[in-house]
């Protein structure tokens, strides 16, 4: 009997065309290889030429605009100026005894030449509903006792401790 080979003979060109297809698939691979290791390790600096000098910048800077300070204006008082001591003559205000004013008795010879012609004076309470203790309007003189801690009001008039 005849020998069979069952196994089938490859054609001419597909023995030819397998090595080159092997030989572009290893050069394909390393390509790729070396591109990714290029892309991700920088390539170092030439070692035959010398290391760049630091580079030195001058920056000059321009000196900043002085602050704007302002000044607030001093707190309006109610008809009178703040003392060192506790004055023992006053007119129209509102002042604090023993702090403002001396305690003790005032009086006044009456109306201001130039006012309306009245006087008034008033004791208050520092707090409470009702702060007044004592109060006259009058067109001729006037006298009151002030008291520590109360506030006296004038208006329209002066008063002199005595």
């Amino acid at each position: 009997m005849p020998s069979t080979n069952w196994s089938p003979t490859p054609h001419a060109s597909s023995r030819n065309a397998f090595p080159l297809v092997a030989g572009l698939t290893v050069a394909l691979t390393l390509g790729a290889g070396v591109g990714v290791v290029a892309a991700t390790h920088p390539r170092s600096p030439d070692t035959t030429t010398a290391p760049a000098a630091p580079a030195t910048v001058t920056v000059t800077a321009e000196a900043a605009p002085a602050p704007t300070v302002t000044v607030p204006a001093p707190p309006v008082t109610s008809g009178h100026t703040a003392a060192t001591t506790p004055a023992d003559r006053f007119a129209d205000g509102t002042y604090l005894v023993g702090t403002d004013i001396e305690a003790g008795s005032y009086h006044s010879p009456g109306p201001a030449p130039d006012g309306n012609g009245h006087c008034y004076w008033a004791r208050l309470r520092a707090t409470g509903a009702s702060k007044i203790v004592a109060d006259q309007l009058t067109s001729g003189a006037a006298r009151f006792a002030a008291r520590r801690g109360e506030y006296v009001q004038v208006a329209g008039c002066e008063f002199t401790r005595g």
